[in-house]
């Protein structure tokens, strides 16, 4: 099969469109003929080996995707033969892969796979890093940083369909157009704009309920500083590239929570919840509350140009890539 293979973790020079061996279903695990792939920022980082979860060499990039079963496996019993689906899995950038049952989830048929693959990894991690753990409520003032990435864009919406108040915050004027389109109800550039004063203001100085941050650095730090009695920081990555250290007299003052909002992790342990996050997006997407915000879409021998503009954060919204 072709596939975007990593050979060695030297940056994205290194990846090459190969033939790679089609994998072997697994007693638990499905066969799934890969429609379309999602881009994220692991994918950036893999290559580099600097992400948490390291395949060995040499393996196939990619980790959200939607697609067919084509296979399953003696313990299978969720999901069969045909059914369409999305999900998350190493290998997404190659015509077949390997993947968990418990890691995948049927697409309703009003979906599209181009909007299906959107979904499972950011706007699982935004549904389930605010509902099951921040546990955000009508009323409540939302901060989301990187507002106009992947994960950022659906936290905006989200948010919002939870009835809470949404701050986004942005590095640049397009970005900024990209938060405002998705709901926001005050958008900052925090690259003009004094972050830790404007939070004052928009809260009356009563502090943030809730902050959803995959950036982490400089404006996590801001942040924790800025929090609500009660609050609570949600930790869902670190695109900034520096991983913030926090005072724990921060917390103890306010009274605040710092939760880590592993998506990834919960799909694998416990299913049950895993079904529920999805069900609740393929509602709320269904319904129009959640819109996907696909940036572009690429063939897959042009996943390395992909890859290049998501480094680049030149990708506003969820990059694709069209495997077969």
């Amino acid at each position: 099969m072709k596939a975007i293979v990593v050979t060695e973790t030297t940056g994205l020079d290194s990846l090459t469109l190969s033939e790679f061996p089609k994998p072997a279903v697994r007693p638990r695990g499905l066969i799934v003929e890969i429609k379309t792939a999602a881009l994220n920022f692991p994918d950036v980082l893999q290559p580099r080996g600097l992400y948490q979860d390291q395949p060995d060499l040499p393996f196939v990039l990619g980790l959200e995707f939607s697609g067919v079963v084509r296979e399953t496996g003696s313990e299978c019993r969720r999901l069969k033969v045909g059914d369409r689906i999305v999900g998350m899995g190493q290998g997404a950038l190659g015509q077949y892969s390997s993947v968990r049952e418990q890691m995948c989830f049927r697409l309703p048929d009003s979906l599209s796979y181009d909007i299906g693959a959107a979904i499972p990894l950011a706007g699982g991690t935004a549904m389930y890093g605010l509902k099951y753990c921040g546990h955000l409520m009508p009323g409540e003032t939302l901060v989301v940083l990187g507002a106009a990435g992947g994960t950022g864009n659906y936290a905006v919406q989200i948010g919002k369909a939870l009835g809470a108040r949404v701050i986004a915050v942005c590095s640049s004027e397009q970005k900024m157009k990209s938060a405002t389109a998705a709901g926001a109800d005050v958008v900052v550039n925090y690259t003009v704009e004094d972050l830790n004063e404007r939070l004052k203001e928009l809260t009356d100085n009563k502090g943030v309920d809730v902050v959803y941050d995959p950036v982490g650095g400089d404006l996590f730090d801001i942040c924790s500083r800025r929090m609500a009695r009660g609050g609570r920081i949600l930790i869902v990555g670190f695109a900034s590239g520096r991983i913030p250290e926090l005072g724990v007299n921060m917390p103890l003052i306010k009274s605040y929570a710092v939760l880590g909002a592993n998506w990834s992790t919960t799909a694998w342990y416990q299913p049950d919840i895993s079904n529920n996050v999805m069900n609740d997006l393929f509602r709320l997407c269904e319904q129009g509350h959640v819109k996907p915000s696909i940036d572009r879409t690429f063939p897959l021998e042009q996943a390395k140009a992909a890859l290049a503009r998501l480094e680049n954060q030149q990708a506003i919204g969820k990059t694709l890539i069209h495997v077969s």
